[in-house]
Parts: C-alpha cells; sequence; structure tokens
C-alpha cells in the first residue's frame, strides 16, 4: 500500500500523499483549513485506483473522527491508523506521556532522528500555539513550553477589546513585508502586526536561547508550523526549518507499521 501521512491540529488538516515510485518525495501536498469543506478538499487528492495506509497524527478528536469517517465511506479499501505515544520510539522524562500532544512527540522523534540521533536538540513549532521543547544528549524527550501563536493572539486582541479588528491571517489578512523593517507601527493594524509578530519572535529566540544553556553541548534547533511562514527569515542561520517535520515523522512511523 502506498502512504499518506496526516497532521490533524487545532487550526488545519495538513495531508502528504507519497509519490508512486514509493520515494521520501511527496506527490502532492494539502493543507485544510478546518473550516472548509473537507468531503470537496479531499476529492481533490490524486488518489486514483490505489490502496493507501493513512499514517495520522492528531491533537483534535473531532477532527479526526470526521477524517476518518469520511476514508470508511469513500475509500473502503484502505487502511488508517492514529498514532499513539506507544508508536514514537523516543523515550521520555515527563508527568504524563499519553497526555503529551503526539505533533509534539513525533516532531521531536523526528528532528532527533534527523540529527543522526545526536543531541541536544530544540524544536520549535509554531502554529495556533507555539511549543518548544528539548531532547537531551541522550534522546530523551524533557518536555518544554508552551504559549499562544500568531493566529491566536491577533483573535484575543479582537475578542477581548471594543474596536480592534482580527487580523488573523484566517480573516484574509498577512502580514506586510515590512513588518520586521521597524518596531514602530504608523497605524492601528501595522501596529497590531508588529506587536504580535516582533513578541512572537523575540519569545521564541529567548527561550531558545535559555534551553541552549542546559547543555554544556551545542544544540541542533528545528523550526517547523505555519506559523513560522512569514518571518523563518528572521530566525538564526543554523536553524533547521523544515515545514513537514510532524508530516515526514508521521510518514516514517507510518513505513514501520504498513509493513507489519
Amino acid at each position: 500500500m502506498r502512504l499518506i501521512a496526516v497532521d490533524i491540529g487545532n487550526s488545519s488538516i495538513k495531508i502528504a500523499v507519497d509519490s508512486p515510485d514509493m520515494t521520501d518525495t511527496w506527490q502532492t501536498q494539502l493543507t485544510l483549513n478546518c473550516n472548509s469543506d473537507l468531503n470537496q478538499n479531499l476529492q481533490q487528492l490524486p488518489l486514483n485506483n490505489d490502496s493507501f495506509f493513512w499514517s495520522i497524527s492528531s491533537v483534535h478528536q473531532k477532527k479526526e473522527l470526521k477524517l476518518l469517517d469520511w476514508i470508511e465511506r469513500h475509500r473502503p479499501g484502505d487502511r488508517f491508523y492514529l498514532i499513539e505515544e506507544t508508536d514514537v520510539a523516543l523515550p521520555s522524562n515527563i508527568e504524563s506521556r499519553q497526555l503529551l500532544g503526539r505533533d509534539r512527540l513525533i516532531s521531536a522523534w523526528m528532528a532527533w532522528q534527523l540529527n543522526q540521533a545526536q543531541g541536544p536538540v530544540i524544536i520549535v513549532d509554531a502554529g495556533t500555539a507555539v511549543t518548544i521543547d528539548w531532547v537531551d544528549s541522550q534522546g530523551i524527550f524533557q518536555g518544554g513550553v508552551i504559549f499562544p501563536g500568531a493566529e491566536s493572539n491577533f483573535k484575543r486582541l479582537n475578542a477581548f477589546t471594543d474596536a480592534l479588528p482580527d487580523l488573523g491571517l484566517n480573516s484574509g489578512n498577512s502580514p506586510s513585508s515590512q513588518v520586521f523593517d521597524s518596531v514602530i507601527g504608523k497605524s492601528t493594524s501595522d501596529a497590531i502586526q508588529k506587536g504580535v509578530y516582533h513578541s512572537q519572535k523575540y519569545a521564541i529566540l529567548e527561550i531558545v536561547k535559555q534551553m541552549a544553556k542546559i547543555s554544556t553541548e551545542i544544540p541542533a534547533t528545528f523550526a517547523t508550523g505555519g506559523g513560522l511562514k512569514y518571518f523563518s527569515e528572521q530566525l538564526h542561520q543554523d536553524w533547521r526549518y523544515i515545514p513537514d517535520l510532524v508530516l515526514q515523522g508521521a510518514r516514517a512511523i507510518g513505513k514501520k507499521l504498513n509493513n507489519t
């Protein structure tokens, strides 16, 4: 069976179809807004008459149930699997591995693999929430921090004020190319964009800086998530920005499961 990797987040569903020759490339990738028509968008996938194994990372149960229902109704010959924490071969030192977001564990494991099982490793994932996690030099997931992403901050400013607009990307707005040219906004909208993106950037940089002090070894830093695409150029040059890190991890795990 060919493989489809899925990353179900809080605000989007990312789907990637493996190439027909089964190499480590995608034939196609699709990012769905969670408010969009799931059936209409999934019908666009180039699935033809092939059979597929769906390897799914999910942090949102309602959305995963909708996807599983669609697969059962429209792709009865396919198989699907929701990745569990026991499927991720990365030991951890946290209070509850079961309550840890699958995307955090999968992206940390994939970063560890891409770094040739050498550490320490820092993983920055920016989406609806920003997570920054630490894997020590022994390959043990030690936990990290979580704080609101840019989209969440835009919505909070709109929800908790009387006059500030919602400048979130789902509202049709995108940051101007000059958002990082100056810290001074010349309009309300400009000030909001600069405030949200500058605070996001410097929060990420400072937390990574503090994490790097944990070890005497220099950590490798991996960055991922749609929340970084508008300011990935502002990150340190030695960071590895991999937008589909969770999808790559879901594919690698799915390949093992598909062969068992």
